[in-house]
């Protein structure tokens, strides 16, 4: 195992200079899966890292190298444990054994569309009232910091769907919260990542993809999926945004620790409205113009309201089971505090709007500012 260890250094340190120069001593390295294209590496990331750059006076910096080159979805938890990668974007629910607890909150549909709300009760559930989910990670190795949903999901399928008779056996990907509001639908769903979404759709082997605008067009789905059915199916997260090895935690200052968790506020609310509102709506737009996508009506949906009703009170004693059998001694608490902080947010939401700066301060202010960095 340590020959292997020290060969997968090798081939990372060969990747980065080759692909990106080489890496300095004071440099650390960000390993992203999503595409280079992708918000989270075209914007949100590079200005959080410009600014701990300057805040810092130069003596850290980071090196973003996007597209899965350095590690998959499922592999960027080991790399950032074992300091392969210094930090990572974090899906709990593709690796629900190592995280339960953050998977339990991750799993939990919100319904309705207020992504300012289900970000701003996701990062302080996992933060503030979620102990078991830093000891989960500490023990991983690593430290949580940013924290974002999507907006809500809706289908974009291969053909046409406007009921739910429509969707039934239809196979759709699908992981946490979302497998079983899909498998209640009568949908087969299809525990694949994000990017192993793409090839499923091309080759027939998956119907639908079932998430958000922006993917359509950054993971390519619009080629294949050019169906959107119209009815949000509801809010999932936190990805965790700045998942980092925690060695590399320690050796920075108190100051330094500050500073990034100032810009993790940053990140989350960028990526909750600069991505999952702003570009949500705009991609749309484009997608129609330029892939050919269909805005599909339901034909009754008071069908998928029922099915939202009917999961949303079901949902909670099914995860409190799945989280026991991982051996999360009190999900319940888990889950109260999330539901708590979705009412808490969604008052605060309405004085944030879509003002990022505003949701900065906010996350700043109503978390990260009660949290001791040494103890993350």
């Amino acid at each position: 195992m340590k020959t292997l260890r020290i060969v997968a250094l090798c081939v990372v340190g060969l990747v980065l200079a080759l692909q990106t120069g080489a890496v300095s001593a004071a440099e650390l390295v960000y390993g992203s899966w999503p595409p280079a294209g992708e918000y989270l590496n075209r914007v949100a990331l590079p200005k959080a890292f410009a600014g701990i750059a300057k805040d810092t006076n130069g003596a850290i910096t980071w090196k973003l190298v996007p597209g899965g080159q350095l590690a998959d979805p499922k592999a960027t938890y080991q790399a950032a444990s074992d300091g392969l990668i210094q930090a990572g974007l974090g899906i709990s629910t593709y690796v629900p054994s190592l995280t339960p607890s953050m998977t339990t909150i991750y799993s939990y549909v919100v319904f309705g569309n207020d992504v300012v709300a289900a970000t701003g009760a996701a990062l302080e559930t996992m933060t503030l009232h979620c102990p078991s989910c830093l000891a989960e990670f500490k023990k991983a190795n690593l430290v949580p910091l940013a924290g974002w949903t999507t907006s809500a999901y809706m289908l974009a399928c291969r053909e046409p769907v406007k009921s739910l008779a429509d969707l039934k056996g239809k196979r759709v990907r699908g992981t946490g919260g979302s497998a079983d509001l899909l498998s209640m639908a009568g949908a087969v769903p299809i525990a694949a990542t994000l990017p192993e979404a793409v090839n499923l759709l091309q080759r027939g082997g998956m119907d639908c993809q079932f998430g958000v605008n922006t993917w359509l067009k950054v993971f390519g789905y619009a080629d294949f999926a050019k169906y959107l059915t119209d009815y949000p199916l509801g809010i999932t997260g936190p990805a965790v945004g700045l998942m980092m090895n925690r060695d590399a935690w320690k050796k920075f200052t108190p100051e330094q620790k500050k500073i990034h968790m100032k810009y993790a506020a940053q990140i989350s609310a960028s990526l909750a409205i600069g991505q999952f509102i702003d570009e949500n709506e705009d991609i749309l737009k484009d997608l129609i113009k330029e892939k050919g996508v269909q805005v599909i009506q339901a034909s009754d949906p008071k069908d998928f309201e029922a099915l939202t009703e009917k999961f949303d009170k079901a949902q909670r004693e099914k995860l409190i089971a799945d989280a026991k059998k991982f051996g999360v001694a009190d999900p319940g608490a888990i889950l109260d505090a999330y539901a708590a902080g979705v009412k808490k947010w969604s008052g605060l939401s309405k004085g944030i709007g879509r003002d990022i700066d505003k949701f900065t301060d906010a996350i700043w202010t109503e978390i990260y500012s009660k949290v001791d960095p040494e103890k993350l």
